[in-house]
């Protein structure tokens, strides 16, 4: 009786230590990080240069609708900056961001992520004459 109280016991002991631990199903898949959210805008270059940029978010919402909100200088002599907000719609294809804006003299502008996290974006795109412009975001 004792050998088999001793085989049940060790029996139980091996089933414990060789069961899965942390359900390490691991079928190679990655999750993929989202755009959708709140980004302030960080360092900014135009041909790998920093600019001070006026451009203060990015609003991406997971209705495909995006907003960018701009301190924009006006000629006012008191140098007070005015709050310019533009929308339209965007849409993701690999690390291809397409901004279609509802402002006709915003147009389409075309995003490449170059790096995203849980916590910051960068991406680039080209401004016709005068160069690439490269934003960092954070949320």
């Amino acid at each position: 009786m004792k050998k088999l109280i001793l085989l049940f016991t060790l029996s139980i002991g091996f089933m414990t230590f060789s069961s899965c631990s942390n359900n390490d199903d691991n079928n190679d898949t990655e999750t993929e990080l989202s755009v959708v959210g709140g980004w302030s805008v960080g360092e900014t270059t135009l041909n790998g240069e920093i600019i001070t940029n006026q451009s203060i978010t990015r609003l991406l919402s997971a209705e495909n609708r995006a907003e960018f909100r701009y301190l924009i200088d006006v000629g006012d002599p008191s140098g007070e900056l005015e709050l310019r907000v533009f929308q339209g719609n965007w849409s993701k294809n690999e690390n291809i961001l397409t901004i279609d804006f509802d402002n006709v003299d915003m147009g389409t502008k075309i995003y490449t992520v170059s790096e995203l996290t849980s916590n910051s974006m960068t991406w680039e795109s080209e401004i016709l004459g005068e160069g690439i412009l490269k934003e960092t975001l954070s949320r």
